[in-house]
């Protein structure tokens, strides 16, 4: 017997700039966090996000996601996924990515993330073309049945999920979402003389990326200092072995013109 799949598409609403539209207000701090880890990850300068800061950490952001994402798509995007008293919550940068090629579905217990890049070179002589592919398993406590999404203005998509009635909440820190994403990207470039080649790259390599959250642990002798931050580290390990990226199936064209 053959399992059915079951899909909708969900309808992404629009709004105004995310952090001038209080409708994302519980979205903010997900946003600075995701904003930090790159920060953190490509800038050497030491900024730190905060309110204060927010506008020229965005623009140092902003600079660091226009020099990376030709070479990937994921690497430099904002992204932070959070998971408390069985909600879900997904917040990512969108902004490279057409509005009108944007696609939020549920596929069963998923939610699939489908965009395309698209960049034309500066004479107009070549085109690149990525497609952009998230995939979002929700915890068991999740309700699927009531995702909901909204872009905004500047191109930040907000996911999520509330809790299923019914279902306990997990204790802090058990992550169950998961997250898996591929790029394929193809190149058009016209000239005088017919040049044709082909070439296919496939990894199968699987990086994994932390996730981050706090969590607050109480010591109350030195005896037991020591197996909470054992605690600490399979907490750490646990959310780090849930969220999952891979790249798949990437393949570049190149065909001569008329």
């Amino acid at each position: 017997m053959s399992s059915s799949t079951t899909s909708k598409t969900l309808s992404v609403i629009k709004r105004e700039s995310f952090f001038d539209d209080s409708f994302f207000t519980d979205s903010w701090d997900d946003f600075d966090k995701a904003v930090q880890s790159i920060l953190d990850k490509f800038d050497n300068t030491g900024l730190k996000v905060d309110v204060g800061t927010r506008s020229k950490c965005r623009d140092v952001y902003s600079k660091i996601r226009s020099s990376k994402i030709d070479e990937d798509l994921y690497a430099s995007q904002a992204l932070q996924i959070t998971e408390k008293d069985g909600k879900f919550q997904a917040v990512m940068d969108v902004k490279d990515f057409s509005p009108n090629d944007l696609q939020v579905r549920v596929v069963d217990d998923r939610v699939v993330v489908e965009g395309k890049y698209v960049k034309k070179s500066e004479d107009g002589s070549s085109m690149s073309s990525k497609s952009f592919y998230k995939e979002f398993t929700m915890p068991h406590s999740a309700n699927i049945d009531e995702v909901a999404t909204a872009l905004s203005r500047d191109g930040v998509l907000t996911i999520k999920a509330p809790k299923r009635e019914g279902d306990a909440a997990k204790p802090a820190g058990a992550l169950t979402s998961s997250v898996q994403q591929s790029s394929s990207s193809s190149v058009q470039q016209s000239s005088s003389s017919s040049v044709q080649q082909s070439s296919s790259v496939t990894s199968s390599s699987v990086k994994k990326v932390s996730m981050s959250s706090s969590s607050t642990f109480s010591s109350t002798s030195s005896s037991n200092f020591s197996s909470n931050m054992d605690s600490l580290d399979d907490m750490a390990k646990d959310m780090k072995d849930r969220l999952v990226f891979s790249h798949e199936n990437v393949n570049l064209k190149l065909k001569g013109g008329q």
